[in-house]
């Protein structure tokens, strides 16, 4: 197990980003540098590592400034909760093994927390990137960073706009709040959030945190029908009292499936009508 590089130190207050992983190895150099190249002098980066095969085992135990684990674990959410239990951080954020920081997005973040606000949570921009680095889906990007420069808790319950790897939080609330509920496979995130959200707003950072990668087999594709499922059943249990925000999150829910399958549907026509 490696150790950190960094040591508690004034300059802000610590973060520890905790990021879970499973055979990785094509994904995880560029996480670990984006967390290493931040400049921040008070970080700690947790990998929990679910028992990978294909070399990301290799690469943890050179790398430097991480502290890390590998053992088989129930998944995302699981992992993510041991990552927060071996976290010495004030502050947690959550990034994926093929997701990334902007440069100075920590020091942004832990101003953010230092400020007159004395929030419980911080967010920010998120972009969405394909396997190649490529930035995609601007429009579905600034689509929710426009709900995020109007966020309410009503608003926030309509949909899920507030990007996971683009937020932080006190690691007090989420001992409050209890751990990732491992019952969501996809939209455990939104789950947690809206638990969060419901002690405070967060401050919102409008400039860009993160990058979100996107590819053909990350949940996020393969499972869009059930993350939108998830989406509505999440906020029926925790906007209890908020009746109309749930309801417009169950239609809206719905819509944007109907939605992805006609559009799924007219690629695959194109695709037949283009093949020879």
């Amino acid at each position: 197990m490696a150790t950190p590089a960094t040591s508690p130190a004034s300059g802000g207050p610590r973060i520890t980003v905790v990021t879970p992983c499973f055979n990785s190895a094509a994904t995880l150099p560029a996480t670990l540098a984006s967390v290493a190249a931040q400049g921040y002098p008070n970080v700690e980066h947790v990998v929990v590592d679910g028992g990978s095969t294909d070399g990301t085992l290799e690469l943890l135990a050179a790398a430097d400034g991480i502290t890390y684990v590998s053992e088989p674990d129930g998944g995302r959410a699981d992992a993510a909760n041991k990552g927060v239990r071996m976290a010495s951080g004030e502050i947690i954020g959550f990034l994926n093994a093929d997701d990334t920081y902007e440069p100075g997005a920590l020091r942004a973040v832990a101003d953010a927390f230092r400020g007159p606000r004395n929030p419980g949570w911080v967010t920010g921009y998120c972009r969405i990137v394909d396997g190649e680095g490529n930035e995609i889906r601007t429009r579905v990007t600034g689509y929710k960073n426009f709900f995020l420069r109007h966020y309410s808790f009503n608003l926030y319950l309509t949909q899920n706009f507030v990007p996971d790897p683009a937020t932080f939080v006190r690691k007090g609330v989420l001992d409050e709040v209890g751990p990732l509920n491992q019952e969501y496979r996809i939209s455990h995130d939104y789950d947690l959030w809206l638990r969060v959200a419901r002690l405070g707003d967060p401050v919102v950072l409008r400039r860009y945190l993160s990058t979100f990668c996107m590819t053909d087999g990350t949940l996020s594709m393969s499972g869009f029908e059930q993350q939108f499922d998830e989406h509505a059943r999440i906020a029926r249990d925790r906007g209890k009292g908020h009746p109309l925000p749930v309801a417009a999150n169950v239609v809206m829910s719905k819509l944007i499936v109907i939605a992805y399958r006609v559009m799924r549907r007219s690629r695959r026509r194109s695709g037949a009508a283009a093949a020879p």
